[in-house]
């Protein structure tokens, strides 16, 4: 069954989701090819399916958008050309459903682009869902200018309690003048008219699934800013495209996913990120959870562990915690059971399980070192490890590479744990990395730079807008060439 197969090595967390995708797949693709899933490669039979000409555009959608779900639920990782192939034949028809808009080009007031803010954002799930939690940060940062009089954050699904008590705090001492509101995708479909309908505004895309649709069309309406991550690169358009990332990393990674060279040129590096003021943290004690008082504590968290702590990862961390017999491992986040009970087996008092807590920046406060998978996400808990006081390591790779500076970035496994033997065997060195991560984090986190930093995209954003001909269709005033794409298709 189709059910088993992208079962297989899939987090268990995230089970039910991918039954639903299989469920689906059932239902979307033809017969005769769900066949060829089940026996051959999963995702180069899917990309063969999609180009086959045998689906209608909304399958193709749906299905890439699936496939790069699964990608992170039960690895692989989508390969970069397999991406490519897939980015290109999305975006080749997002961009002409964006086309079909019947508007004309229209040039809007500065003035109001500046004050008006409509943020596109996804679902709104938890607090310590870091898309969720970044969401409402953003619009804060954005109501924080007394000259802003419209924020509003587009979601969709339901938002739950402890997401409803966030975005009070964060969001409800702002005075009514300041416009801030959500609009649910869900109980008003058609949410882009009634925006329209409030005047001209800056549209901001955050974590919004990369394959929705109302990006391109909102990219149409107004000037556009897209908050990227992962090192993936973008299907659609935006006027202006932004991380903490490096220009030369990112036109490395972009153009291995085939990403349009307008795309590459309008990425811009900014140096904070929107972030909830930090709170005095009052640290747990080691005893409280089991930890000798003198261990040297390694964490690893995450809620896709299964997937992305790979053979030589694991492996190296085993043969760190030989080599320190005061080393203890804390995994934070669910594991499959038999990694679980691998890891308790080799590793014994070693090793501890921490499978969800809701305080994971106290929780780091009794951590020496957080040790980054070689993995592309986990950003918002490297940056709540270093908040909390604790060192980072990871590779020169993913969102974890981009919060912190360069020292004990590492260029490949070896390199990286021979950094680690160097932090676990010299105290100072230690101490001397706490110090340097925890100052540059301290200036990511720097709210009034970060308001500083968007205002001046806004206004980039706005002079690309014009020069694109004020929402001209896309396929002939930003990449004539996905004009005879989308016509081929």
């Amino acid at each position: 069954m189709l059910e088993d197969l992208l079962l297989q090595g899939a987090q268990p967390n995230y089970a039910d989701n991918i039954r639903a995708i299989a469920a689906r797949w059932e239902a979307l693709i033809p017969p005769a090819r769900l066949g060829d899933l089940e026996s051959g490669d999963l995702q180069a039979g899917i990309v063969s399916i999609l180009e086959s000409g045998e689906v209608t555009d909304d399958v193709i959608l749906t299905i890439a958008g699936d496939l790069a779900s699964l990608s992170w639920w039960r690895g692989p990782p989508l390969r970069d050309d397999h991406r490519a192939r897939l980015n290109a034949l999305t975006r080749a028809r997002l961009t002409r459903l964006a086309d079909s808009l019947e508007m004309a080009p229209r040039k809007l007031p500065r003035s109001q682009l500046r004050r008006s803010h409509v943020l596109l954002v996804g679902n709104l799930l938890d607090p310590l869902h870091s898309p969720s939690g970044g969401a409402i940060d953003y619009a804060a940062a954005l109501a924080s200018d007394t000259a802003v009089s419209r924020v509003e954050i587009v979601h969709s699904g339901e938002v739950l309690p402890a997401m409803r008590t966030y975005i009070e705090a964060r969001l409800g001492g702002f005075p009514a003048s300041r416009g801030v509101a959500l609009v649910s995708t869900r109980d008003n479909p058609d949410f882009l008219a009634d925006i329209l309908s409030r005047g001209p505004c800056t549209f901001h895309v955050w974590c919004e699934p990369a394959l929705s649709p109302a990006i391109s069309l909102v990219s149409r309406l107004g000037p556009t800013l897209m908050f990227t991550c992962a090192d993936e690169a973008p299907v659609q358009f935006a006027d202006v495209y932004w991380y903490f990332q490096s220009e030369a990393h990112i036109e490395k990674v972009w153009k291995a996913h085939a990403a349009p060279q307008e795309f590459i040129d309008r990425y811009v590096r900014i140096l904070a990120l929107p972030s909830p003021e930090p709170r005095p943290l009052e640290p747990m004690s080691r005893a409280s959870i089991g930890l000798p008082e003198d261990a040297f504590v390694i964490a690893t968290v995450g809620n896709r562990l299964g997937v992305e702590m790979d053979e030589a990862y694991i492996t190296g961390i085993e043969l760190a915690l030989r080599s320190q017999p005061k080393a203890v491992w804390m995994v934070v986040g669910g594991l499959p059971d038999y990694l679980l009970g691998a890891f308790e087996q080799v590793l014994g008092d070693r090793f501890l399980h921490v499978p969800f807590s809701r305080e994971l920046d106290r929780l780091m406060t009794t951590v020496d070192l957080f040790a980054n998978p070689f993995r592309a996400g986990g950003g918002n808990s490297a940056n709540i490890a270093v908040g909390a006081g604790a060192a980072v390591l990871s590779l020169s790779r993913g969102d974890v590479s981009s919060l912190v500076p360069d020292s004990f970035i590492a260029s490949d496994p070896e390199e990286y744990f021979r950094y680690l033997g160097f932090l676990m065997d010299s105290p100072e060195l230690l101490a001397a990395v706490k110090a340097e991560q925890g100052q540059h984090n301290a200036r990511m986190r720097d709210q009034g730079l970060f308001l500083k930093e968007i205002q001046g995209l806004v206004r980039l954003a706005a002079d690309r807008y014009e020069a694109r001909g004020c929402g001209a269709p896309l396929s002939t005033t930003v990449f004539a060439p996905l004009t005879r794409l989308a016509q081929a298709g």
